[in-house]
Parts: C-alpha cells; structure tokens; sequence
C-alpha cells in the first residue's frame, strides 16, 4: 500500500490506542520524558498509527524528530517545547542522520516511507547533557525484535520519566468491513464478507486484497454493493507474500510453506516429521518464524494468523511440488493414525478398563485424543479421518454409555463414574 493511500484512508479501530498515546503526549508535556513502545506483527498498521500520532503531537505544540531536514516529520525547532523522536523498526540507535536509501530495503508487508528510521543526534536522551529537555519517544517493532534501545537508555535518570508497551492486535469485525467500504467506496456482498473474514482483521493483507480484487476485476460495484466476481486471489497479494518471504532464510521459507500445506493447525512433531528432522532441531527456524508474525503457538500447535496467509502461502509452492508434499503428509497422517490405533491396545486389561477393552481400535484410539483435548477436526488430521466421521464416532459411544459430554465420556470408558 502506498503512503498516499495509507494518508488517505481513515484510521479504524484504533480509538483506544490514539488515546493511550495522547495521554503520553500529554505526560510529556507537562510532567516529564516518556516512551512508548508499539508491538504488532507485520502490516498490523504500526506506521500508520505513528503517522495518526505525529498528527497528534504536531497539534500539541511538539517539535517531531528534532533537525532531520529531510524526510521523516521534521518541524521547525520549539528549543523550549517537548520533542517526539519516531522509530519505526527495531535495530541499534544510530548516532548518526541516515540518508533513506542508507536503510534496510523494507519490512514485510511493505513498511511505508515518510518515517524517521532512527533519532538523529540531536536527539539526545533526557538528562544527558546539561539542562533536560522533554522527550517522548515512540518505538515500533515486530514480536521478537527487541526495542530499538533500552527504556534506561532513552529515559536516563529521568525521575518522572514513563515507560509503556503498547500490543497492537487486528481490528475488530466492524472496523474491518468499514475499512472495506473505504477501499472500495461501498458495502461488501455476504460472498466478499467471507472473503474479507479470512483476513481476520489484518488491515495491510486487507488493504492489498482489496485493492488487487480492484485493479484486476474481481469485484463490480453496483447499487452501493461491492459484489466478488472471481474467488481467485489478486496478483497483488501473492506477489506482496512471495517479497516478504525473500527477505527470509531458506530454512524459514520452507517451514512456513510446509505448514500451510498441512493445515492452518499444525502439530509440531507432524511438522518436524515433514521436514525429517526433530522438533529440538527446528527451534532456532522456529524463533525466525515466529518473527514473522504468520504463526503463533497455541496449546503445542503452529496456528496461522489468518486463514488467507496460510493461503497464500500454500498457493505459493508450485502445483506439482504442492500436489506432492499433500500426498506426504496424507501418508504420514495414515501412518500415525496406524500406530496409535496398535498402540491403544492395551497388553493386559486393567482394573478400570473392562468396558474400553470392548472398542474396536479406532475408537479406543479416538478416546485417547478426546482425552488429550482435542477438537474434532484435530482428532481427524490425527487419524486420517474427517470431521463428520469423528463426530459419528463420537455420537456412537456417546449412545453406547448413555452420555452427553466428553468428559461423561471419558469417565465412562475409563470405570471412574
């Protein structure tokens, strides 16, 4: 997304955070130093909400990136007024102004330029050097990078001086179809809503997907409706997940594709089975991907963020090396389903197993997941079985012990009701 159309299109959902950050702004005005640090993952709107806040700042007398001529939000110097310094991405503080063409090439999902990259020199930490001038700082970074400088270091002894952190997470559903109405200047059809749902609310993916339904004819506006023409994904977008993908190592291209091939749940030893290798082995890859921000760890499993990235990253791999890795991951999944049907055989009948020993080995199999806590559609990527016939089984013991629950269940199986 161009800078222009981030300028352009209204902020949504961000209500609480431009508060949070007005009420640093006005710490920083009459009380003292502060910083604030952003978190989200890549595209989340981190530069736009500093874009909102420079806005903000500008309007309450602040002196934004104080001597950086060129780019970024340089104002006219208040020497007696606060000072915002903005750094947008982590890294080391430079000491020294950057020409642009002197940073990085650019963060996933298209970091937009118009922001300082660092603090020049003349932003100095409050209290360093001779009289104290008032300085708030507002960092933003992705989950697994640390803050471009320490709080201790920016705030030095400043005795009241404020430091915060600040998660952004997607927008909500309402704010993600007004978003929509934004892009496209009308309502979206119930068909684009489910696209649009797909996103979960990550307004970058959003705005591309959007945008590229747009440019390419996906959609047709008619009567103050956006209907969807085609459920082929936009150009736009797969080529915005191939360039953030290159800026990645080999090792956390391939996890993050094989993952999506698998499932927008992945179990890490499935995962690691996959890439012949241990789950021990895969913890360095892991830490680069989870930097990413298109997975996060949820009960022992890899959880895409929205479904439409897994998507896309699937859509990514070749036709005939995609087709490939299914068919591999369809006979792991058989021969997993295989040994812990044998390995729910139980040797010798326990004291509390006399019923259990009466099921057939899916089923005993079956029982032992629903113990473990999974879902259905779990249970059925683990067995090789489909959602609806893991819920037939279900529905079946259910009536042989005259239960309800799953944990009635459980009680029943094992003789402990």
């Amino acid at each position: 997304m161009s800078t222009a159309l981030a300028q352009g299109t209204p902020l949504r959902g961000r209500d609480p955070e431009l508060e949070r950050i007005r009420e640093v702004l006005e710490h920083g005005r009459g009380t003292g130093s502060a910083l604030l640090a952003i978190e989200g993952m890549p595209g989340i709107g981190k530069t736009r909400l500093l874009q909102e806040a420079a806005l903000l700042a500008e309007r309450l007398g602040y002196d934004i990136n104080p001597s950086r001529h060129k780019g970024g939000y340089a104002r006219c110097p208040r020497p007696s007024g606060p000072r915002l310094v903005i750094l947008d991405g982590a890294g080391p503080l430079p000491q020294q102004p950057r020409h642009p063409a002197a940073g990085p090439k650019g963060t996933p999902w298209g970091r937009r330029p118009g922001l300082h990259s660092g603090p020049t020199r003349t932003a100095t930490p409050a209290g360093r050097h001779g009289a104290r001038a008032r300085t708030v700082w507002l960092l933003a970074h992705r989950p697994g990078e640390g803050m471009a400088a320490p709080a201790a270091a920016l705030l030095g002894d400043e005795p009241r001086g404020r430091s915060e952190r600040l998660a952004l997470g997607p927008l909500g559903a309402s704010d993600a179809l007004r978003l929509v109405h934004d892009v496209l200047g009308a309502d979206p059809s119930p068909a684009l809503v489910r696209l649009v749902d797909q996103a979960c609310g990550h307004p970058r993916l959003l705005i591309d997907l959007l945008t590229g339904l747009r440019e390419e004819g996906g959609v047709r506006i008619a009567a103050g409706e956006a209907e969807l023409l085609s459920q082929r994904l936009p150009e736009r977008v797969a080529l915005r997940v191939r360039s953030t993908l290159e800026r990645y190592s080999g090792s956390c291209r391939q996890l993050l594709c094989v993952a999506a091939i698998l499932g927008d749940e992945v179990v890490y030893e499935e995962l690691a089975l996959m890439m012949r290798t241990s789950v021990s082995a895969l913890l360095p890859v892991l830490e680069e991907v989870r930097a990413t921000g298109v997975i996060r760890d949820r009960g022992g499993q890899a959880v895409f963020h929205t479904p439409l990235l897994r998507r896309l990253l699937a859509d990514s791999v070749p036709d005939t090396v995609r087709a490939a890795l299914e068919q591999e991951a369809q006979s792991l999944r058989r021969a997993q389903a295989a040994k812990r049907r044998a390995e729910a055989v139980p040797a010798q009948p326990g004291p509390h197993a006399p019923e259990r020993t009466g099921l057939t080995k899916t089923q005993q199999a079956l029982v032992g997941l629903v113990a473990d806590g999974l879902t259905n559609q779990q249970i059925g990527r683990r067995l090789a079985l489909s959602p609806h016939t893991v819920n037939y089984h279900l529905r079946k013991l259910f009536k042989r012990y005259g239960v309800s629950s799953r944990i009635d269940l459980l009680q029943a199986v094992t003789g402990t009701r």
